[in-house]
């Protein structure tokens, strides 16, 4: 029979990295539990998802066109949960209400504690920093990207609705009536969700909890700033520039389009590319011009240019959220 001997020293460090993996998740099930005894947290949760479903059924018909070019008389929508038609409303809309909602999720992750005078505890702990920093963050990373499925299951139920409601639907200002609400296109809808919302809900979630961190006395103004300017570079472009991005000759800088993480820039700049689609149709009946329009509308225009450019973005805010949890000190002395 043989024996092995080990250290002192090595069998610390096997149970050491044994016992890591399940630090972080038990920080990470406290978290959850105390989310879990929230009321108000559903409460929120909740309205958002209403306020979703609201969203998405006032923008069922944004936009009703007249396809000047073709040879027979065609009057016809972009349906609100297609392609160009979430491009259209998303920005002002649901990502605009998800971007004002999570600084308040997430910038108070670490900070709460310092606010209810209970880091002193944590002080007196074992739990190491990174474990306590990381658990918190992702954590509320979870809940912000369930905050986006909801938004998700919103666009997805209502389209659902509508297509089964609005069937023929009437005009009165030209006294005719339209084809049916389209289903919305699983696959395009899923692209969009991910480039668009998902990856504003990873930045918007990922720099609040960074700034919160980093700067915790300052957390309701952090909360106050980032709302402020979610709303701002959504409604403000739309004010100035939304009628004007209707002419043909309009135009944004490239740069804005693609980096924009509210995406209003794509609202703006790629109008005239899906009219210009839209208007190139080489249709002979109503029938053949309705169907160039559905496959219009739930295209994807310029895929990798604004694709690409918000999963950046997104990352880029992983990296902040990296300085701050090696940057954060639970006392003055480093405690690891």
């Amino acid at each position: 029979m043989n024996i092995t001997a080990t250290s002192p020293g090595t069998g610390l460090q096997t149970r050491a990295a044994i016992e890591r993996p399940h630090l972080l998740t038990r920080v990470m099930a406290w978290e959850l539990r105390r989310l879990r005894a929230s009321r108000l947290l559903w409460l929120q949760a909740l309205g958002f998802f209403a306020l979703s479903l609201f969203l998405t059924w006032s923008e069922q018909i944004p936009l009703t066109l007249n396809h000047a070019h073709a040879t027979v008389p065609f009057y016809g929508f972009v349906a609100g949960t297609s392609a160009w038609g979430l491009f259209l409303t998303l920005p002002t809309g649901t990502l605009m209400l998800l971007g004002m909602l999570l600084p308040f999720v997430n910038a108070d992750g670490v900070s709460r504690d310092r606010a209810r005078r209970t880091h002193e505890l944590l002080l007196a702990t074992a739990l190491p920093t990174w474990a306590y920093v990381w658990g918190r963050y992702l954590v509320g990373l979870l809940l912000s990207l369930v905050m986006a499925l909801l938004a998700l299951a919103a666009i997805l139920g209502m389209g659902l609705f509508l297509h089964l409601t609005l069937t023929g639907h009437p005009l009165p200002e030209i006294g005719n009536h339209i084809a049916d609400y389209p289903l919305p296109e699983i696959s395009t809808l899923m692209i969009i969700w991910v480039g668009v919302i998902a990856g504003a809900s990873v930045l918007v979630s990922s720099l609040s909890f960074a700034l919160g961190t980093l700067f915790p006395r300052l957390t309701t103004l952090i909360k106050i700033a980032i709302l402020l300017a979610w709303f701002l570079g959504s409604q403000v472009p739309s004010i100035f520039f939304g009628e004007a991005s209707h002419a043909a000759t309009f135009s944004l800088p490239a740069w804005y389009i693609h980096w924009d993480p509210t995406s209003e820039g794509i609202a703006l700049g790629l109008f005239n590319k899906y009219m210009t689609d839209f208007s190139n149709l080489a249709a002979t009946s109503t029938a053949q011009t309705q169907h160039g329009l559905l496959m219009v509308e739930n295209s994807l225009i310029d895929l990798g240019s604004w694709f690409a450019p918000h999963l950046l973005l997104a990352g880029f805010s992983l990296v902040l959220v990296l300085v701050a949890a090696l940057a954060f000190k639970r006392s003055r002395e480093v405690l690891n």
